[in-house]
């Protein structure tokens, strides 16, 4: 009875043991396929993340507190030259390129931890793979927990290289600029002026952006400035306006502004024109006296044009003695106011002038009115408007024939004249053949304290010039004055105190009627002020044009050296890679050609081993026949060792390209080294292979070797490959051109190169197509920096200037080219054997 009881229980418990059990499957089931969703809906939202971090244009990066990278977006990983995101899983900065920077970055995502405030939008450095070095703008904020606690640091940058070379270059030509260079608010005052502001205004930068411009602005300047200030509210931009600063010194300026407003702020430039303004005024001084002695003096004055005869400006008095008006004068020829028994001594004046002498003589001339009068004429060639002109003295002598009328006329001319002469500041004097002075006018008798008659008879032609001065009066001026009557050149006079004055001075040899000298007069101009104009303008033009050639000089060998540095560079890192690509192919192509053999032979045995199986058991066993038709493998016994013969000759073509490789990739070897020549030429033609092969616009290129017996040759064998490479390319180009463009038939295209040993210490190297070749005028130019023939992008201009550098002064040799339209061209390498 207890025995059934306990059997009963036992059986409702195993009843109960299989529900459970069944519970528990469909319960395990069920939490099974709930953490499947969960975790690809985890992954899913993980690869969301992940894409959106790799949209965002900034690196992006997160550590731990140990500053071992966590991860990191895609961007990040290429600027540290990974694969992928996440090979910076447990990385340090440490481990990457910018390793020279780690402390750096370290100390700044310790502190963002340890602080737990970001550190935002500031500039860094940073070294990339390829050893070029960039600018960042960083932001690092600290990672916490759900728990606010700090676990790492979360970090983003972007490149700012671009902003930065583009700041740096406009902060060179601000500091450059000889011109006031400056940034200032709409109130008036200076944000930014640059080093030429300072010089020009003797203010400190630090005074000058404290001031309002206004305050240095002359007073009389204000008003328009201010007129100048409203144009430029307006959005009207100000050029050559004109104003007056003062400087530290008290002195005033005159500055050119062309000014503009942009975000708010005024750009301006100011150019210092005082010296011009200086010598503006004392050429309309100079213009104004001249004018005032032209319109004055009582002789006809003209100016004639040499081509047609034609008067273009006559005074007054020229007119009045012809009795036309001005307008009419204009209008006249030579023969309309010349009497024509002066035609003749007409010519001759012309004939006198033309040869660059000076005509003295008396002639006839014709009154509008029809009458005649005797004329005293001085004529010379005298340049007007920046062409040959004659000018002409004329004087009415008519009147000498009365006596009385003389007398009278030639009082009140004197009475004029002298009048005249007393009224010019210019210094005038009369003295007679022995040098004693007779007259001074006021101006002179001022300057040397002379009160009466007396003290002016005292005073000699020796007294009143330095000694220099005398030697060139008595030598030069007095002998050619009484020769040609006239003589004109720079001197000096003293004043009372004995003060030595630098003078331009007129000298004019009066002769009587019978043509000896009776007695010399002068006209003196001081001319001190501007000599020393004149002398500080030259100087300042030779120094400009000095700074200018210097500069110009400077950039050309700055541009030149930056693009041979940039090539360079750029050839280095080719052999680097081409050496890491050729290494990297070289281990698993020896690996596979080394193991071709043994395949082949196991295949072979294999092969004999499915003979032998075929003869014993084909007969016997049906499904093994239709198997051995359906694979075809009477087609696979005789394809197979083909197929391993390709690859053996496949491997081989790539352990031949590698080897050409790496024989290219001497670009980062620093010392001579005995190469072998042919080895570099063949290597370089092997990289140029596929350009050398038939396109389908053109056939392939020829490549004819005629080498001779080299002995191995010390040289920079990478620089001389990138040689090889550039005349290799430009020959390339040539024959491409030549074909494509129909400026030269070209149907069978060639490269030949030729080698030979010019002596026992002399190798040549020539390297010759058949192309279109290049005209004189480009061949003299081939080897100048920057000079290229090719469209704009496709070429530097540095190719053939870097090649001929690393000819002549590495190696010491020479670089010749050879060339004619249609013919092709040659390029001759000679270079020492040993150095």
């Amino acid at each position: 009875m207890y025995a059934e009881a306990l059997e009963q229980e036992i059986t409702l418990l195993q009843q109960e043991n299989a529900q459970l059990k069944q519970q528990l499957v469909a319960f395990a089931q069920e939490s099974s396929a709930t953490i499947t969703k969960l975790e690809q809906e985890l992954q899913e939202a993980r690869h969301f993340l992940q894409v959106v971090l790799n949209t965002v244009p900034q690196a992006i990066f997160w550590k731990d507190r140990d500053l071992q990278f966590l991860g990191c977006n895609e961007r990040f990983a290429k600027d540290a030259g990974l694969k992928s995101s996440a090979d910076i899983v447990g990385k340090s900065d440490f481990d990457l390129s910018w390793h020279e920077f780690a402390d750096n970055y370290r100390q700044d995502d310790a502190d963002v931890i340890a602080s737990s405030i970001p550190k935002l939008d500031y500039e860094e450095q940073q070294a990339r793979k390829d050893s070029r070095k960039v600018w960042l703008k960083t932001s690092k904020i600290p990672l916490c927990s759900s728990s606010a606690e700090v676990i790492g640091v979360f970090g983003f940058y972007e490149d700012i290289t671009h902003q930065k070379i583009t700041e740096d270059e406009r902060d060179r030509f601000f500091d450059m600029s000889v011109d006031i260079l400056c940034v200032a608010s709409l109130d008036g005052y200076f944000q930014r002026i640059n080093p030429a502001g300072e010089k020009i205004l003797g203010y400190s930068q630090a005074e000058l952006l404290n001031l309002s411009f206004m305050d240095l602005v002359h007073p009389e300047d204000q008003a328009s400035t201010l007129a100048e200030m409203d144009k430029l509210s307006q959005g009207v931009r100000v050029f050559r306006f004109e104003n007056r600063y003062i400087c530290k010194d008290n002195s005033y300026r005159w500055l050119s502004w062309t000014s503009a407003i942009h975000d708010h702020y005024i750009y301006a430039v100011g150019r210092d024109i005082t010296e011009n303004k200086i010598a503006e005024a004392a050429l309309r001084q100079q213009e104004a006296q001249y004018r005032s002695i032209f319109e004055t003096v009582s002789d006809g004055i003209s100016v004639m044009d040499l081509e047609s005869g034609k008067i273009v400006a006559a005074n007054p008095a020229f007119c009045q003695m012809h009795g036309y008006s001005q307008a009419e004068i204009f209008n006249l020829i030579p023969t309309d106011y010349i009497h024509p028994d002066c035609y003749q001594l007409f010519g001759e004046f012309l004939k006198t002038v033309n040869a660059g002498g000076v005509f003295h003589g008396e002639g006839i001339d014709i009154h509008k009115d029809g009458s005649y009068f005797d004329v005293e004429v001085t004529g010379k060639l005298f340049n007007y408007n920046g062409k040959p002109h004659i000018l002409t003295l004329i004087r009415d002598i008519s009147e000498q024939q009365a006596a009385l009328r003389e007398r009278q006329q030639a009082a009140a001319e004197q009475a004029r004249l002298l009048a005249i002469l007393e009224a010019t500041p210019d210094f005038i004097g009369i003295a007679d053949c022995s040098g004693n002075t007779l007259y001074y006018n006021q101006a002179w008798r001022q300057l040397k304290g002379i009160n009466n008659v007396e003290e002016i008879k005292q005073q000699t032609i020796s007294k009143n010039h330095p000694d220099w001065a005398i030697d060139i009066i008595f030598n030069q001026a007095l002998p050619e004055a009484i020769n040609k009557g006239i003589w004109r050149g720079e001197t000096a006079i003293l004043d009372k105190n004995g003060q030595e004055i630098s003078v331009y001075q007129v000298i004019l040899a009066h002769q009587s009627p019978n043509g000896e000298v009776e007695y010399l007069s002068t006209i003196v101009r001081d001319i001190t002020e501007q000599k020393a104009a004149l002398l500080q303008r030259q100087q300042m033009e030779a120094e400009l044009i000095q700074k200018n050639q210097d500069l110009e000089h400077t950039l050309q060998e700055l541009q030149s050296t930056q693009s041979h540095m940039i090539q360079a560079e750029k050839m280095s890192s080719l052999g680097q890679l081409v050496a890491g690509v050729a290494h990297e192919i070289n281990n698993p192509v020896n690996f596979i050609h080394g193991n071709i053999s043994h395949l082949e032979e196991h295949t072979r045995d294999l092969l004999n081993l499915i003979n032998i199986y075929q003869q014993k058991n084909l007969v016997n066993d049906p499904e093994l026949y239709d198997f051995i038709s359906e694979i075809d493998l009477e087609y696979i016994q005789d394809d197979l060792p083909r197929i391993l013969q390709s690859m053996q000759i496949g491997t081989q073509r790539i352990r031949q390209i590698v080897l050409s490789l790496r024989t290219f990739s001497r670009m980062d070897e620093a010392e001579f080294k005995a190469v072998d020549i042919h080895e570099g030429i063949d290597s370089t033609l092997m990289i140029l292979q596929h350009r050398l092969k038939e396109q389908s616009e053109r056939p392939a290129i020829q490549v004819i070797r005629d080498y001779a017996s080299l002995p191995l040759v010390e040289c920079y064998a990478g620089q001389l490959n990138q040689v090889f490479m550039n005349i290799l390319a430009n020959a390339i180009d040539a024959l491409e051109e030549a074909i494509l463009k129909n400026h030269y038939v070209v149907i069978n295209p060639q490269i030949y190169i030729k080698t030979k040993v010019v002596n026992k210490n002399l190798i040549s190297i020539c390297i010759a197509d058949n192309g279109i070749g290049m005209s004189a005028e480009t061949q003299q130019k081939i080897f100048n920096p920057f000079f290229t023939t090719k469209p704009v992008g496709k070429g530097t201009g540095m190719g053939m200037s870097i090649s001929y550098q690393i000819i002549a002064e590495k190696h010491g040799g020479q670089l010749e080219c050879n060339s004619a339209p249609g013919k092709g061209t040659e390029f001759i390498i000679e270079i020492p054997v040993r150095h």
